[in-house]
Order: structure tokens, then sequence, then C-alpha cells
């Protein structure tokens, strides 16, 4: 039976390998126009974005809102029957303002939303200060929440059998009925809810698909599309297939303890559905990735569910063994010799995703996605502390048949499984983002528009002081803030006019002239577009009061063109290879393989060991690094390589 399994596993391996190299990235936005922060003199034509995928046409769509914020009546955006690649809004005449154009766009090639917004004006320019920037990585709860279950789940039904087969089975082999049953009940638990996560996932992906909030506004129709027409429903399509094959094993491992591994293959099934799902799969290095991605969710998922069942099973141990501490000492022994190569998993796979989604220590501190991740990184070290006091002391004193240790061993996987189970969180709300690395490319690709530079003149003038505030301080229209006050401070709310005229002192222009009228206490304000070209210009200001001789106050400030604020930085065209990216995957591969086998010859390479079956899935994902680095360098070599010379006869 063992036997089977083992080549069952491998098979399972071999059916990701193939499956991954068809699968491609997210849709991202490429290009767009008019682009983000741009400046119109007139309303454009269309409105254009190009995009890293093929996209669905029924879930992908462009709307357009004006200042306020409000969706503006256009016709609706379609994609282009001809290039998938490209979605196309016609709004027709715009007035002068502020746009913002946001998209919604579903991958025709992998099923993964994607959506964003940005801003555009048509006239004057300084509408797009403070302005909304195009990216958003937000953590929504709903989703951080089903992600959750959904791996929650996988624990249960996939690590709990784990539990079963690698350590209550080996150091039992008598077997228990009792305790058995408390193990099945975790994996008829852990089947029910992947299945009700599965059901969620669904109606997510229906919400992020059409934009409502979730279990609202469902369509049959669009539903029935999402399902049989997308990249997401041939995959959610598998994963439920997987389900119901997997629950048909649990059911005849009844009386057949050979349907548990069956069981156990349906489980990695289930989970290879979840890794060509997820961020890897946006890799250039795409069956590398998400191999190390579902190899890191194999040894999340045994870990976790393995602690679960573990906590199960101590006090059926407790009634039914006298003494418990030897049966205990040898499952903590067993649990321990595999979770230590899990651990090993986790962090080499968790170090090569951090290098590949994260990539910078400013994207790790200045995205939610980064943040997550450091949380997480935190959560690990008491982890690791628990895991070791287990391996080092509670096993000794378990050995040695120190009872009082049992109670022990209960408070300390109690409080592992609570921290495993706040970092799945964490890794819900990281899969429910977008990657930090994609956020900052945005950022860099999309600068925000540069921040206003008010100019302030204070003058004093017979028994007044007079403060000039323009706003936001370059050529164009500006806000013109005049406060007035006497030589004690109180404000003068009683000028009747106020007449601002303006003469550039670099051109013949002529005059033109405001009149600001009280805003405020002592505060009057107009807008125009009166200091129309660069240099230095005056303003002549009369104040006419009741009773009082006119005041008459000459400001002289100098204007500059609007500042372009950052250089944008152009995003990387689809699939291109990341920095450093041979040297990173040669690291992680001879990490992987030195760390693989060492823990396969300490099994003396027993392949129906629990820790050798571990150790082979990591030298298996440490060749497919190496393969990986081969072929970047095989491809750097041939762009290196100068033109071949063909000598004329």
């Amino acid at each position: 039976m063992l036997r089977i399994r083992v080549g069952l596993f491998f098979g399972c391996l071999l059916l990701i390998i193939a499956a991954v190299g068809v699968v491609s990235a997210h849709a991202n936005l490429q290009r767009a126009e008019p682009g983000p922060n741009a400046v119109l003199q007139i309303s454009p034509p269309e409105i254009r974005l190009w995009f890293t995928e093929p996209l669905e046409p029924q879930f992908s769509r462009i709307i357009l809102r004006d200042s306020s914020g409000n969706v503006l009546n256009t016709p609706a955006s379609f994609v282009d029957p001809v290039d998938a690649f490209q979605m196309t809004l016609q709004p027709g005449e715009l007035p002068d303002g502020l746009y913002t154009v946001a998209w919604r766009a579903l991958s025709a090639a992998d099923g993964h939303p994607s959506m964003g917004s940005y801003p555009f004006v048509i006239g004057d320019a300084s509408l797009l200060t403070g302005a909304a920037a195009i990216g958003d990585d937000t953590i929504p709860v709903d989703g951080t929440l089903i992600r959750w279950l959904n791996l929650l789940s996988m624990a249960f039904g996939v690590g709990s059998l784990g539990f079963l087969l690698f350590v209550w089975s080996p150091a039992a082999p008598q077997g228990n009925l009792t305790i058995e049953n408390a193990i099945r009940q975790l994996l008829w638990l852990g089947w029910l809810l992947i299945g009700l996560s599965g059901a969620l996932m669904l109606l997510l992906q229906y919400s992020l698909a059409t934009g409502n909030p979730l279990l609202t506004g469902i369509n049959g129709d669009s539903l029935n599309a999402l399902v049989a027409e997308s990249r997401f429903g041939h995959l959610w399509l598998t994963r439920m297939a997987m389900w119901v094959g997997l629950g048909g094993a649990l059911w005849f491992a009844r009386s057949d303890y050979f349907f548990y591994g069956v069981a156990l293959v349906f489980g990695g099934l289930i989970m290879i559905t979840n890794s060509v799902y997820s961020h890897a799969n946006a890799a250039f290095d795409l069956t590398a990735s998400v191999a190390s991605d579902f190899l890191h969710l194999i040894g999340m998922v045994l870990w976790v569910g393995g602690l679960i069942a573990f906590i199960r099973v101590l006090s059926p141990i407790r009634r039914q063994f006298t003494p418990a501490a030897p049966l205990l000492a040898n499952l903590v022994a067993r649990f321990s010799n595999f979770a230590r190569v899990a651990v090993a998993i986790l962090i080499i796979t968790g170090l090569y995703s951090t290098w590949l989604q994260v990539g910078s220590l400013d994207a790790l501190l200045n995205t939610n996605y980064g943040r997550a991740l450091l949380v997480k990184i935190i959560l690990v070290f008491p982890v690791l502390l628990i895991a070791f006091v287990n391996l080092v002391y509670t096993h000794r004193a378990l050995e040695s048949g120190q009872e009082n240790w049992v109670q022990r061993f209960r408070g300390l996987l109690g409080v592992e499984i609570v921290l495993t189970l706040a970092m799945l969180i964490t890794v819900g709300m990281m899969t429910s983002i977008q990657p930090a690395r994609s956020v900052m490319a945005e950022r860099a690709a999309n600068p925000p528009p540069p921040e206003p530079q008010p100019i302030i003149n204070v003058i004093s003038a017979n028994d007044l002081v007079a403060e000039l505030t323009i706003s936001p301080g370059w050529i164009g229209e500006n806000t013109f803030t005049l406060k007035l006050v006497d030589t004690s401070g109180n404000p003068i709310n009683d000028a009747s006019l106020i007449r601002m005229r303006f003469e550039s002192q670099v051109q013949n222009l002529g005059e033109s002239e405001l009149r600001p009228t009280l805003s405020a206490e002592g505060v009057y304000t107009i807008t125009g577009a009166n200091l129309s070209v660069p240099g230095e210009w005056r303003i002549r200001t009369t104040i006419q009061r009741p009773d009082v001789f006119d005041t008459l106050i000459d400001f002289r400030p100098t204007m500059d063109v609007r500042p372009s604020g950052s250089t944008p930085v152009p995003l990387l065209p689809p699939n291109s290879p990341l920095p450093n990216r041979v040297i990173i995957l040669l690291v992680a591969g001879i990490i992987s393989l030195a760390i693989g086998g060492f823990f396969l010859g300490e099994n003396r390479a027993r392949l129906l060991q629990s820790s050798a079956f571990l150790a082979i899935g990591l030298l298996i994902v440490g060749g497919l690094f190496l393969m990986s680095a081969v072929q970047g360098v095989s491809s750097a070599s041939e762009s290196a390589a100068p033109p071949a010379v063909t000598e004329s006869p």
C-alpha cells in the first residue's frame, strides 16, 4: 500500500509540472491612452487600455467617474474583437474637468481578476493635485476570510490525513479504533470544509469578476459563464471533481486502509489547483515558482494539520493508554521528524517567494502585502521556539515516563496552533491582494502628481497687514487668498472693494484684473488663470474700506511652470525575468538539493519514511530551480552573442 502511495505521489508531482506550463500571469495594465495624470486640451475620442493577458469580454469593463466620484453615463466599454489584450471606452464629448478611469479585467488565460484606476484632466492641470494614482492594495475582509478558510480546510482534510499515515500508523501499528475514529472525524470535517470553501471561492471570484458585493446581484447566466468559459471555472470544476474523489476515497477507507493513500493523492491534487491559481503563476520561471508554491503549501498543511490532529488525539490517548507518556514520546518523535523537513521546506520556499513577490525592503515595509508578510515572519519565531522545546525537552521528558509533561505538551500545542492559525490569516491577506513587487512597479510607473507649492507674500502697509497666498503656485489657474488683519491682529472684514491687477514683468501682456470677495473672517478669495507665463509678476492690489484711505500694495511673486513630479518608470514587458534571477535560482536550487539530500540520507534513503517523502519533494523543486537557472544562463549567452558575419563569395 505504501509503495503505491509513493508512486501516486510522484505521479502527482508530474501532473503539477505538466499543468503549470499552460498557466499565464495576471491581466495587469500595461499601457493606457490617455495615460495616468495626463493633461488634455480637448476631450479624448476614446480611452484605450492595453493588458498583459487576453481578457474575458463578459467580465471586463471600463467606467468613467467625474470629479465628484459619480459614474458617467457613457456607452459600454468593449474588448477589442481582433486583439483581446485591448479594452476601449468611447466616452463622447467631455467638458473640462478631472476624470477617473476605473477598470476591472478578468484574464481569459488564468481567470485572475485585476482592477485599478487613474486620473486624467481636461483643461486645468492643477485639478490633478491630490488625485489618486493607479494601483490598490487594500486588504478585503471577505477575500481574506474565505482564503483563510480554504487553507484551514486543507489543513483539516489533508494535514490530518498526513498525521494518520505518517505519525499515528507507524507509532501504533496495532491501531486503536477510538483514536482512529477521532482522526476520521477531523478528516470528514476537513472534507466538508473543503467543499464549503470551494463554493465560497466561486462566489468570491464571481464578486471580483463582476464587481458586486459578495452574495449580492448573482446572475445565473453570468455565474454559468464564469464556470464554463473562464480559466478559473475550469480549475474550480477540477477542484470539485477531486473533492468528490476525496470523499469517495475516505468512504472506502473505512474498510480498506489502502484508500487513505488514494485520499492523500486526491488531497494533493486539490492543493495543485490552489497553487496554479496563485501569485506564483505570474512568475517568469513558471514551473519552478508554482512547484515551489505547491511544496510550500504541502509543508504548511502537513504541519498545521498535524498539530490539529495531535491535540485532538491527546485526550483519547490518555484515556486509552496507561501510561500514556511512552506512546506520546513516539508520536512526538515521528511528528518532529517530518516537521523538521516541513519547516526547512517552508523556510527555503518562503525566502524564494519573498524575493519573487516582494523583492525589496521598501516593498516589505510600505505595502500591505509586505506588512502582512512581516507579521507572518514575526509569528514564525515563537512557533519555531515551541517546536524546538517539543523536539528536545518534551520528547525526552515523555520518553523517560514523566506523565506531568503530557499536560504541558497540551498547553504548548495549543499555543502553537493559535500562532499557526494567525499565520494562515496573514497568508489569506497576501493571497487576496497584489504582490508587493507589482504594487511598487505600478507606483513607479504611475507616480502621483506633484504637491502644491504655494507662494506666500506678507506686506505691511498703513494700518494693516496683508498676506497673499497663491496656490498651487505655478503658472495656470491658481486660488488667490488674501488675509487682512490690523496691527493688533484683528481680522478686517469691511473691505468694500479689493482690486488685484496682474502685470507680467518679463512680457508685454497688458493687465488683467480679479476682485476677491470675503469668504471667512478677514479672508478674501478668488480663483483665476491670470498668472499665465513664467517669471516675475506684479500684482497691484488696491484695498478700499469705508472712512479709510485706500491702501495700495504691490506683491511680486515669481512664477514657474508646473513641476513634472517623479519620472515614470516603464513597466517591464509581460513575463520578463526579474533582476538577479539566475543567482537566486542557483542559490535556491543548491540549498534545496543539499538539505533535501541531507534528510534523505539521514533516513538511509528509506523512501517510505515521512521525512524522506518530503525530502524527495525538496529535491525535485531544487532540480527545477537549477534547470531554470541553466535556461537563464543559456538565454543570456544567446542574447549577448554577436551576430554571425556572412562572408561575401
